[in-house]
């Protein structure tokens, strides 16, 4: 009972949780949706403007991948970027801490 209990409120709160972020308009952008040699900086923020959920959309690992980096390698940088807190609500920020990551660690090939 307690068991189901639990999973009962994981549940309901999973659903306002998965959501909240289309309700705000942060949907992810499509695969493919950029140019050649650009990378989407798309991130899931959740329902907080904390850093306690958020984490690369595929769309931005995939796009590391295509510039050159392994998927470990990928993640991490994405990981890098959006958990960064002074990049909420900041694109510039998020940005400029992506080009200085790519300096920084440039892509060795896979």
């Amino acid at each position: 009972m307690k068991t189901t209990l639990m999973v009962a409120l994981l549940a309901g709160l999973a659903i306002p949780a998965g959501t909240a972020a289309f309700a705000r308009g942060d949907t992810p952008s499509k695969p493919d949706s950029s140019p050649k040699g650009t990378i989407n900086i798309s991130c899931y923020r959740g329902i907080a403007r904390t850093v306690a959920w958020d984490r690369p959309n595929a769309v931005f690992v995939e796009d590391l991948i295509k510039y050159g980096y392994g998927f470990k390698e990928a993640h991490i940088i994405g990981e890098r970027v959006c958990r960064d807190e002074w990049g909420v609500g900041d694109h510039g920020h998020m940005k400029e801490t992506l080009l200085r990551l790519l300096r920084e660690s440039p892509p060795t090939g896979r």
